[in-house]
């Protein structure tokens, strides 16, 4: 009777029963059914692991999760007033709490693959965050667009993923692969340097 009682709260929300949340859970890992909400609406792939207190709220937008990805506590997705989120494969959002919201009219965000956002970060707005880029820190990004390249891993930091870090406001700025901007309050008084002067290359 619990269950039927929460079921009718979410199905009123757009968000899967526990039924259809064990479902899902046959193709994923979902650790506590219960605080995880996901919208009925989204379209989920496989193998993604979902903490507990994960939402994917999608009312009157769009949101596509493609594979592998992780999401860790607190994260919150949020697609509405038309806007779409879109996710590729094997991105990781937090540890520390991640917003991703495209809740205007026409705001597009797109997610490549192997994508790290974590330590508070929100984005909003129509962006872009290329595969293999970082946003790290608690930095407020509004329709940025981060170069793609090699994840955070890959032995020369000249080709991997654009990335901001640090705290603050980051609106509007766009960035090549093997940029970094580290901010501390406004991102547009930050320079742009290249990842090389943080990080040396890897020997093969």
């Amino acid at each position: 009777m619990a269950h039927e009682r929460l079921d009718e709260h979410r199905r009123r929300h757009g968000y899967r029963t526990f039924a259809e949340m064990a479902e899902l859970a046959e193709t994923n890992t979902i650790f506590d059914l219960g605080s995880t909400l996901i919208a009925k609406n989204a379209e989920i792939g496989s193998g993604n692991v979902f903490y507990p207190g994960v939402i994917v709220h999608c009312d009157g937008g769009g949101c596509v999760i493609g594979q592998n990805n992780t999401f860790f506590p607190s994260t919150l997705l949020l697609a509405e007033a038309g806007g779409r989120i879109a996710i590729g494969d094997a991105c990781t959002f937090g540890p520390g709490g991640v917003q991703i919201k495209a809740n205007r009219p026409g705001a597009e965000l797109h997610v490549g693959d192997r994508v790290r956002v974590l330590n508070g970060a929100e984005i909003v707005g129509s962006s872009v965050l290329g595969s293999g880029s970082q946003i790290i820190g608690a930095v407020a990004a509004q329709s940025v667009r981060l170069g793609a390249g090699d994840d955070f891993e890959g032995p020369d930091p000249d080709t991997r993923g654009a990335v901001l870090k640090g705290f603050g406001l980051a609106r509007s700025i766009w960035l090549e692969a093997g940029d970094v901007v580290n901010g501390s309050g406004d991102f547009a008084a930050a320079p742009v340097e290249r990842q090389l002067s943080y990080h040396p290359r890897v020997a093969r």
